[in-house]
């Protein structure tokens, strides 16, 4: 059925398309798959390796690969007065696990070092069993502090404060490795097992003023020692060498030095340690150093108007001094309107002047080393960034620009060490409720960070979740095995399944996984990222509305929910506005009113930079989408902010609609199946009727025959409205249930 024709709503911004972009598009920040369909990108498009030359600070959270085996909440952190050499804590169970010399970190390629952990750059010192660490006593990771090169680490052992700093010291040609203890007070003793080296002789002494405690095996020597002290001593049991911190009326310090080699050579190392400078005072490095990041100031691109919206371009530094890959995952805003940007690679960054003109933009690296931060929310002027880890608080305590405090707000989260299990999407609620999606299924986290609860599982790789008034909360999970298409899914009640992983049948649960809030065509978005809600008040009639981010087609869509006897479903329909990168993220600033988008590339997208931050502004009166919808047995309720011109509205050819269903199987995606014969391919033809123009004039009724339960139907309209402007669909909806005819 052919649609009458008339001015259709274009989807992109035809100035943001031009040639000043285009250009831009092929400078810094491109990648291999920038220019190419998303049809046409396959897994060498996504192999970059650049991540190897940025200066990622002076640690990263990862996973992480030891000889001691797989520690999934690793920190990497460099040591030495020139970086050479490094060492891994495991931050779920506070210990250092290994230590190695001759270079940081190497990452794969493989889609921009994003799927594999990165690997040791050097030759292994020694490593640690995963029993390493505090014995007999809860032990939690609290915060890491910066201070030039070092970094100290704060752990609550039992009811202790205990402060450590790693380092390194080239001894004579000796490879040591330091680790400065400082426990505040307390009346109980305090046991970490260091290492433990199997099939070995061990051997604890005191002699010269030095605690020795040695682990032997085939003529190779794993020694730790430390000035004599009744604060603390060395013991080795069945290859194990054990710290012991004795009850403390105040504050005390513990160095101990590591090193591993020859049998010949321990006298020498025992000679060094004897020599070596005291304890460093823990509770000053753990004061702010210096400022470390240099500030970059650059103009951003003013967007011209176009279907009542406006995309500006907030130009990303790609070429900056440490190298640093610019993939932004989150944005949010301090109370003096700057933002705060996440990448996806482990930095933030604080934006500012984010003004009408855009002239003089300044951004500074606020914080690094953190794991694969996919979303951040600034609560208090406070950024708590989500990692793969654990929700850090970062703190700038000497109000220079920089985090110098990170704090671990909440460690609740289960990181695998799967490749592709990505943690997404920090929202909060009214009641300061945190959320985020990750392979088990949508998260709660309390306000103190200190409980966790899941909401909703069976999601394929989601990337995408929002949090509306009341709230309302929304996941959108990846096409793949039991996830047919895109799909956005609303949590109506806990324990909600949404298929992934199969179906889990119940008499409340009949198709084995809860109904979704609507179905979208992969042509239409062939990959999700989030939900975001438009305040009240702003943007005219699409006030209080959500929109859904299209990171794949790098693009988003107005999503009408309809609720019919307390089900609800959606209809999508794109807006104007085409974005540099895949919009990931999206804030509405409580400074200008405006939506800023935080954009990455990845697999599969159209993309045509590295990352964006972007700022979509409402400039139009006019809203040529629907801006709400029901279903009835008999037909479709459409209403626009408009009047409708009558006579084309009520033309039965000023509509098509077609209707299919998904087969929902562990295949990878769905063809599209008749709803009248489920055994054949294709969409169905759904007959229009009659059209009707309700007394508001801005609705229509669109009667049809009879309606069932649908999971896709398209349909296409181009209306005028009286004023001489129009509105064109498609508009993307899902049935799962019906209301009384109309």
């Amino acid at each position: 059925m052919k649609i009458k024709p008339s001015v259709a709503i274009g989807i992109s911004l035809l100035a943001f398309l031009s040639n000043t972009w285009l250009a831009q598009a092929q400078s810094a920040g491109e990648h291999k798959a920038a220019g190419k369909s998303v049809e046409q990108q396959a897994e060498g498009d996504w192999a970059d390796a650049r991540w190897n030359q940025t200066d990622v600070g002076p640690f990263l959270a990862s996973n992480f690969q030891s000889q001691g085996g797989t520690i999934a909440k690793g920190l990497s952190i460099r040591v030495g007065d020139n970086g050479e050499a490094a060492v891994c804590y495991d931050t779920a169970n506070p210990a250092l696990r290994a230590a190695w010399t001759g270079g940081f970190l190497k990452f794969d390629g493989r889609r921009f070092g994003l799927l594999a952990p990165p690997a040791a750059a050097g030759g292994w010192a020694f490593t640690a069993r995963s029993d390493a660490g505090w014995q007999g006593v809860t032990a939690r990771h609290e915060a890491l502090h910066l201070n030039g090169k070092r970094v100290v680490l704060d752990t609550r052992v039992g009811e202790a404060l205990v402060r450590e700093s790693p380092w390194f010291e080239p001894a004579d040609g000796l490879k040591v490795f330091t680790r400065t203890f400082e426990a505040l007070s307390g009346s109980d003793s305090l046991h970490c097992r260091l290492v433990v080296v199997t099939r070995a002789t061990g051997l604890a002494s005191e002699k010269n003023g030095v605690a020795l405690a040695t682990a032997e095996r085939d003529g190779q020597v794993l020694a730790v020692a430390m000035r004599a002290t009744e604060a603390a001593g060395l013991s080795v049991n069945e290859g194990a060498i054990n710290l012991v911190l004795r009850p403390r009326t105040q504050t005390q310090r513990v160095k101990l030095f590591v090193w591993s080699g020859p049998r010949e050579k321990l006298t020498q190392f025992e000679k060094y340690v004897a020599a070596a400078p005291a304890a460093e005072n823990l509770t000053t490095l753990s004061q702010p150093g210096a400022t470390r990041w240099p500030a970059i100031t650059n103009a951003g691109q003013i967007g011209f108007p176009s279907d009542g919206f406006a995309v500006d371009t907030i130009t990303v530094p790609y070429a900056n001094p440490s190298k640093a890959l610019m993939f932004c995952s989150g944005v949010d805003f301090f109370s003096d309107g700057s933002a705060a940007v996440c990448t996806i690679h482990g930095d933030v960054w604080r934006v500012s002047g984010l003004d009408d003109k855009l002239r003089k933009v300044t951004w500074r690296r606020f914080a690094t080393g953190l794991f694969q931060p996919l979303g951040l929310r600034v609560v208090n002027d406070r950024v708590h960034v989500l990692g793969r880890d654990q929700i850090t608080v970062l703190h700038d305590e000497n109000r220079d620009g920089e985090a110098d405090r990170y704090e671990n707000f909440c460690n609740l989260i289960d990181t695998s060490t799967g490749g592709h299990d990505y943690v997404t999407c920090l929202e909060r609620d009214a009641a300061g409720n945190f959320y985020y999606v990750d392979p088990k299924g949508v998260q709660r986290i309390s306000p103190d960070g200190k409980t966790k609860e899941t909401l909703a599982s069976g999601l394929r790789n989601p990337n995408g979740l929002g949090v509306g008034p009341g709230p309302i909360i929304t996941v959108a999970p990846q096409q793949g095995e039991w996830t047919p298409s895109s799909v956005i899914f609303e949590v109506v009640k806990p324990g909600a399944h949404f298929g992934y992983r199969g179906p889990q049948t119940t008499p409340e649960r009949p198709i084995g996984y809860d109904a979704p809030l609507c179905w979208l065509p992969h042509a239409f978005d062939n990959s999700s990222a989030s939900q975001v809600w438009v305040p009240e008040g702003k943007w005219g009639a699409l006030g209080g509305h959500m929109l859904h981010l299209l990171w794949g087609r790098c693009a988003m869509a107005l999503v009408l929910r309809d609720v019919v006897d307390g089900q609800p479903q959606g209809a999508a329909v794109a807006l104007p506005g085409k974005f540099l990168s895949g919009p990931m993220r999206g804030t509405f600033s409580p400074n200008d009113g405006h939506l800023y988008i935080a954009g990455s590339t990845g697999w599969q997208t159209s993309a045509a930079k590295d990352g964006s931050f972007q700022r979509v502004r409402r400039t139009g009166t006019v809203t040529r989408t629907p801006i709400a919808w029901h279903a009835h047995r008999n037909g479709l309720k459409l209403t626009f902010a408009e009047p409708l011109e009558k006579s084309a509205a009520e033309d039965p050819g000023s509509y098509a609609v077609k209707q299919w269903n998904y087969r929902y199987t562990s295949s990878y995606g769905s063809k599209d199946y008749s709803v009248a014969d489920p055994s054949k391919e294709g969409r169905d033809e759904v007959v229009v009727r009659s059209a009707k123009v309700l007394p508001d004039g801005k609705s229509v009724f669109i009667e049809t025959a009879e309606l069932k339960a649908v999971m896709q139907m398209e349909v296409r309209y181009n209306l005028p409205f009286s004023s001489g402007t129009s509105a064109a669909g498609p508009l993307y909806l899902t049935l799962n249930k019906l209301a009384a005819p109309f």
